[in-house]
């Protein structure tokens, strides 16, 4: 099976409070980048159909430089390719980053299981794979925990409310993975990651494209915490816990 696994490296949530700011902006420092976590789902699920199909996956990620240590990563982990496409880091509309990825995908020659994350660690708004797959018309599996290569196609097992769905699927799909027992990625060997540091980066133009959302502006939650004592006799409190509970529901809390 020709699969194509898209990846996105991120800033690091681990990095220390203050590190990341936003005065309006996201400004970063020197935090450095790392492998979302639902990418690592998606990889495990692409080395494990590309072995059990005897075949191998291209890794396809989108940004500047800094997306190359999610690259790396793919290729330490078994991909047989690696391509970026070049644009400018930062907030990327969801469906210009579709658009994008498709035809990124359709200039490596298509494949026949296109694998994303559930969502990304950072903007987290989990609407791109979905909106590829309209894209490209093609059936859209989310929340991908297991899959098993048969014949011709793919058995299934996602999350649903309370419980699992189990499908079969043949011909071209898009599946969006989820973490579980199945999909935790495995760490790769040291003699790989020291050869995928060698390996090639393919880097692709992106596709002009219009882009649909921009971000005005983001800034840091501001946290505030307000308490009063309610004092007299249980009819007294229960009054004012009422009063105050009516004003809570009409002001939203404010004063």
């Amino acid at each position: 099976m020709r699969i194509l696994c898209f990846v996105k490296a991120i800033l690091d949530p681990e990095a220390p409070p203050g590190a990341i700011r936003f005065p309006g902006k996201v400004e970063s420092g020197d935090v450095s980048t790392v492998l979302g976590p639902f990418e690592g789902n998606a990889l495990e699920l692409a080395l494990q159909i590309s072995e059990a199909s005897a075949g191998s996956f291209t890794a396809v990620a989108m940004g500047d430089g800094a997306q190359d240590v999610a690259l790396r990563k793919a290729l330490a982990l078994g991909a047989g390719r690696a391509a970026r496409i070049d644009v400018a880091t930062g907030f990327v509309d969801p469906l210009g980053a579709a658009r994008r990825l498709e035809s990124a995908a359709k200039e490596l020659g298509g494949a026949d299981v296109y694998i994303f994350g559930r969502q990304a660690g950072d903007w987290d708004m989990g609407v791109t794979a979905g909106l590829f797959a309209g894209l490209l018309d093609l059936p859209f599996v989310p929340l991908v925990q297991q899959a098993e290569v048969a014949g011709e196609g793919l058995r299934l097992r996602r999350e649903i409310p309370g419980g699992y769905e189990e499908s079969l699927r043949t011909g071209p799909i898009v599946l969006s993975v989820t973490n579980g027992p199945r999909t935790l990625m495995r760490l790769p060997k040291v003699k790989d990651v020291m050869l995928a540091n060698r390996k090639p980066i393919d880097v692709l133009k992106p596709a002009e494209v219009g882009e649909n959302l921009t971000l005005a502006e983001i800034a840091q939650a501001q946290v505030t915490r307000q308490s009063r004592m309610i004092t007299g006799d249980a009819a007294s409190q229960a009054a004012q816990l009422s009063a105050e509970l009516r004003r809570f529901l009409v002001t939203g809390g404010g004063n």
